[in-house]
């Protein structure tokens, strides 16, 4: 299960790295607050699993500008950021599910949370929204003036598309549409 929902197709500046302090590997327990983005050791691997199943590995260079902006949040948290396409090595354009495990000398060995990608109107509906969860992207509105069906386009004005309908009074109301 996912620790936290992001959503994908979008540059993401501020991506957890680590779910825990990083912590000196000498005593255990000091935070590592002053980890900068090409750190001796570092090496930085981004997890990834489709909703398909298929696993990744793949190496992440941090930056210390725009892709792979590596930042220290505070109290030994770091984020990077991801764009939303293209990129070096990573970026958001996938659903499924996401992590960073690394390393740095003088630090334990970190990973971060699992972080779920899905599209942006589930984590509106979800998070967002009211006590309706929409189950259909294309929200279709439609209505029937005399023997015309019109399903309008998501945005409620532009007309999708129209049906004749065959009716029968003494039955059904509607029995087909052409």
């Amino acid at each position: 299960m996912a620790d936290l929902w992001m959503d994908v197709d979008i540059a993401l500046a501020e991506v957890p790295v680590n779910i825990m302090p990083l912590l000196d590997d000498t005593d255990f327990k000091t935070r590592e607050i002053a980890i900068v983005y090409n750190a001796a050791g570092m090496d930085l691997v981004w997890n990834f699993v489709t909703t398909a199943g298929a696993f990744v590995q793949t190496a992440v260079t941090p930056t210390t500008a725009g892709n792979y902006d590596w930042t220290h949040q505070g109290d030994g948290m770091y984020t990077i950021e991801i764009p939303a396409s293209g990129g070096a090595s990573i970026n958001n354009d996938t659903e499924g599910f996401g992590w960073f495990t690394g390393l740095v000398t003088g630090v334990l060995p970190w990973r971060g949370p699992i972080i779920g990608f899905r599209a942006a109107l589930i984590n509106d509906a979800l998070i967002d929204g009211g006590e309706w969860l929409p189950v259909d992207a294309f929200k279709p509105e439609w209505t029937i003036s005399g023997a015309t069906l019109t399903v309008k386009k998501p945005d409620d004005t532009t007309t999708a598309y129209t049906k004749t309908l065959a009716t029968d009074a003494a039955a059904i109301p509607v029995i087909s549409s052409t």
